[in-house]
């Protein structure tokens, strides 16, 4: 689903719950505020197994099981003594019931009602308050704290740290885990006490553990058992690397994976202690042994597909890459699997297998189809296009063989999109997808129209398992400026064609709210008349973004892209008006309005420009969980002419707030230009969704 179709679907669910409507449609929850309400009518409505949108029976029992339900969930909200009334309504007579935290059957056994309202009486939110752990030496406390009292911002409310007996032993339980993940494998916790005040809920929490001793593997051997014949042993001195759960795991995977490779999926291992000492640190030294039973060798006597036959079967044996009467390996018919998942028509593709005899078998894959057409509704908001809707058509798998074509049309208060695309993935079983799209968009800037009517093929692959993203394309275009201003350049209309070469590298934790990590991406376009066009330029552009932690609430995020482009064998000069580079907006340079931060002409217009280098910096402060304060810097040095004539640099320092939400942040930033040019704005207010770099 697309970040703008959730925001609609968000939107709606907001209008619903404003309005008073329920998950079932005589039955209403009250008390909470709309969203939670909202929420809890949904949970009823999973929990009760009943139909959202029609009127449900309400007799005793559901009656006396909504109660309950509810209860429990305010519970596990951390609201430990909850009590709830109903409102019964049966034709004209009304009756009251009320159940507490204390729960006990309220109605008769032949109760009944038309609808009911249940009011929420949440009582005291209980919370953690403090938290002390000891015996957990290997860890800070503060860090340990961190377990019960979340932290990565400068507050945290209440309800971030509610209190209930199940997140205790949760809490307690990921502590052990941690430690047992750092080589202290006979963790323990050894005792727990805690007091709560009834009247503010603030509860205080005592845990003692015993980490035990580190635990180090000293020596590990490792014995191979065939079928038939002698087993082969080798060992190897570990140099006392901690024992940890990773560790362990992947000295399994290496070694049964090399079993599976040699067609012995019903390979076995075992691991055992043989010796132990004590370190001079006091840490457990342990020598083991890692022995391998390979079984019988299996022979793939064939691929069988069951479940969606939609797609054509050899297009799924292409996919499976394959050959019977091989080896059976595991590992090839796991990638085999993933490739099939691949193709993005199925929902599920499941791993099985049919034995002809004890050393012949054949793989089946279990499909299951996934949806072939969806319509989504896109919405959005910035703060040059206004209000942006759309929506998207998506058909897959057309004709059986996993292909796809999508159309979306959007339209804002300044811009017209409009565009067309089919695309193949996976050509030939490999990781290389390939596509052919058509469009025509228009824009109105501020001191000019600019609209492209363009076709284009391209393919794209990932290179090995670097996670490098690569793709070329071939594209003509038909690019119409108008100016504002009669006398400007660069109006008229243009034919380009070029080829386009993509890479891009992303490290980053999260696309859609990065904390830590770095992209880095390029392109290099070569436009030519050779190719059908009617100028020839080469435009480059590159940049790189890091993001790190500075603190548990507190990030540095930075970003450099620069880009050129030049004509050249007679063109230098005729680079055409819509390749040219327009800085200013909501995503570069925040001083200033989409497009702005440019190269002006006489009439004070933008005009592009042929090079520029951007850099933006900013320190973002968590404050709440899901809200930031951000101060930032935006600079850009443009070029007239290549990267000679007309250099000029702008610059834009800001603050701003960042809601945190499913489709990313929620950004409302102030950018002020200390040292304006005679045409700029003193400062911008720009409201937009999305991260800027």
């Amino acid at each position: 689903m697309s970040p703008a179709a959730r925001i609609l679907i968000m939107a709606a669910g907001l209008l619903l719950a404003a309005n008073g409507l329920s998950a079932q449609s005589n039955i209403t929850v009250k008390g909470l505020g709309p969203l939670e309400n909202r929420r809890l009518d949904a949970q009823l409505a999973f929990l009760l197994d009943c139909d959202p949108d029609e009127p449900v029976a309400l007799d005793a029992a559901l009656l006396e099981d909504s109660a309950f339900l509810l209860l429990e969930q305010l519970k596990r909200m951390g609201y430990l003594r909850p009590a709830i009334g109903a409102r019964l309504v049966s034709g004209e007579a009304e009756t009251a019931a009320r159940w507490d935290a204390e729960y006990a059957i309220q109605l008769p056994a032949d109760a009944t009602a038309d609808r009911v309202v249940f009011r929420i009486e949440r009582g005291v939110l209980y919370y953690y308050d403090t938290v002390e752990v000891g015996g957990a030496s290997a860890l800070a406390a503060a860090e340990a704290r961190r377990f019960f009292i979340p932290g990565g911002a400068l507050y945290t409310r209440r309800t971030d740290r509610a209190f209930t007996l199940d997140n205790l032993d949760r809490r307690i339980n990921r502590l052990l885990r941690t430690l047992e993940g750092m080589g202290h494998r006979t963790a323990r916790e050894t005792d727990r006490a805690f007091s709560a005040d009834p009247l503010t809920g603030a509860v205080r929490v005592r845990v003692e553990v015993e980490q035990g001793p580190l635990h180090r593997v000293r020596r590990t051997e490792v014995v191979r058992v065939p079928l038939q014949g002698e087993p082969a042993v080798s060992g190897a001195d570990a140099g006392g690397v901690p024992f940890t759960p990773d560790w362990e795991q992947q000295m399994r995977a290496a070694l049964i994976g090399e079993a599976y490779g040699l067609g012995h999926p019903d390979a076995r291992l075992r691991l055992e202690e043989t010796g132990r000492a004590t370190g001079a640190d006091g840490s457990v030294l342990l020598d083991l042994r890692f022995t391998v039973e390979h079984g019988p060798l299996v022979t793939l006597s064939g691929i069988a597909f069951a479940g969606d036959r939609s797609v054509r079967e050899r297009v799924l044996i292409r996919q499976a890459q394959m050959r019977t009467g091989q080896p059976l390996n595991l590992l090839e018919a796991g990638e085999a699997r993933r490739r099939i998942m691949g193709l993005g028509v199925f929902n599920s593709v499941r791993l099985g297998f049919e034995h002809e005899d004890q050393t012949t078998r054949r793989v089946v894959f279990e499909l299951e189809p996934g949806p072939r057409k969806n319509l989504q509704l896109l919405g959005g908001w910035g703060s040059y296009e206004r209000a942006r809707a759309g929506l998207r058509w998506t058909h897959r798998n057309p004709w059986g063989r996993a292909h796809q074509y999508d159309f979306g049309a959007k339209v804002s208060m300044r811009s017209s999109e409009v565009q067309l695309a089919y695309s193949i993935p996976q050509i030939f079983g490999t990781l290389t997808g390939a596509y052919i799209n058509a469009g025509h968009a228009f824009r109105e800037e501020l001191s000019y129209d600019r609209s492209t009517t363009s076709v284009a093929v391209g393919a794209g692959t990932l290179v090995g398992a670097a996670g490098i993203s690569v793709a070329t394309e071939y594209s003509l275009k038909r690019q119409e400026t108008e100016r504002r201003a009669a006398d400007a350049e660069g109006a008229g209309i243009v034919t380009v064609a070029g080829l386009t070469v993509r890479a891009a590298l992303d490290r980053r934790d999260d696309f859609l709210t990065p904390s830590s990590g770095y992209q880095v991406h390029a392109s290099l376009e070569t436009a030519s008349r050779y190719l059908g066009g009617e100028v020839n330029f080469v435009k480059l552009e590159a940049g790189i973004s890091r993001h790190r932690s500075v603190s548990s609430s507190t990030l540095l995020h930075g970003s450099l892209r620069f880009g050129l482009v030049r004509g050249w064998d007679g063109t230098r000069g005729r680079i055409p008006f819509n390749e040219r580079f327009f800085s200013g907006g909501e995503n570069t340079v925040r001083g200033y309005r989409e497009g702005r931060a440019s190269p002006l002409d006489a009439n004070g217009d933008e005009i592009g420009a042929e090079a520029y280098a951007l850099a933006n910096l900013e320190l973002e402060q968590r404050l709440l969980p899901n809200l930031s304060a951000v101060v930032f810097v935006d600079a850009v040095g443009l070029a007239l002419e290549g990267m000679g004539a007309g250099q000029e640099l702008l610059y834009s320092v800001g603050l701003g707030l960042r809601y945190q939400t499913v489709v990313g942040p929620v950004r409302v930033e102030y950018g002020y230009n200390p040292e304006p040019r005679p045409q700029d704005p003193r400062a911008t207010l720009h409201v937009s969704i999305g991260f800027p770099f």
